[in-house]
């Protein structure tokens, strides 16, 4: 029966309903951010932070058309897209987040395997996700956002490579830039596609 509710709410997320969109974001984020302050001992703003992209993530599978229906419920689903956020998140730091699923999970082999499938998963939406974000923005933020954040290139080689005066003037364009593409997130919330 649950699995059935839950793919009505897929459908009306396919369509647009924004009802169902806050309702959904309403009814999973206290308990998402509980889960995640406890099991990975995180700031609360690290945690809305990693919900917000979950969230978005499920949205965006949905709209996309990459999950139609469910073998869990939406709320299972979404908490597993977080728990690989905040794995992606950490690794840097810590090498290997270890939580206390980890501790007591004796089939670690297999949860690795698992792990990295998913980890691939969710690096392919989260660039997808920059792809359409930033065809969208168009140039010259396109260009100079690729360049520092997809090509890695310093604000010293975008000088030589876009022609500017300066590096100035670089970080300048790319704060600029940042907070464009920051208001067009905002706006797609706004007119419900999000």
């Amino acid at each position: 029966m649950l699995e059935k509710k839950d793919n009505q709410i897929l459908e009306a997320i396919k369509k647009g309903d924004s009802k169902v969109l806050e309702r959904l974001y309403d009814e999973n984020r206290q308990s998402f951010l509980i889960w995640a302050t406890q099991l990975y001992q995180c700031e609360m703003e690290d945690a809305v932070e990693i919900y917000q992209k979950a969230y978005t993530i499920l949205y965006l599978n949905v709209r996309n058309e990459k999950l139609t229906s469910l073998t869990s419920s939406i709320k299972t689903y979404l908490f597993s897209i977080g728990k690989n956020l905040f794995r992606e998140k950490f690794r840097d730091k810590h090498n290997r987040l270890v939580n206390i699923e980890d501790v007591s999970n004796t089939n670690a082999i297999n949860n690795q395997l698992d792990s990295n499938v998913l980890d691939n998963y969710q690096d392919e939406h989260q660039k997808e996700l920059v792809r359409h974000l930033l065809n969208e923005i168009g140039d010259p933020c396109k260009k100079l956002l690729e360049l520092m954040f997809i090509r890695g290139y310093s604000a010293e080689a975008v000088v030589r490579e876009m022609g500017y005066s300066d590096e100035r003037v670089v970080r300048k364009r790319k704060s600029l830039c940042l907070k464009k593409l920051r208001e067009m997130v905002a706006e797609k919330k706004d007119s419900n596609f999000l």
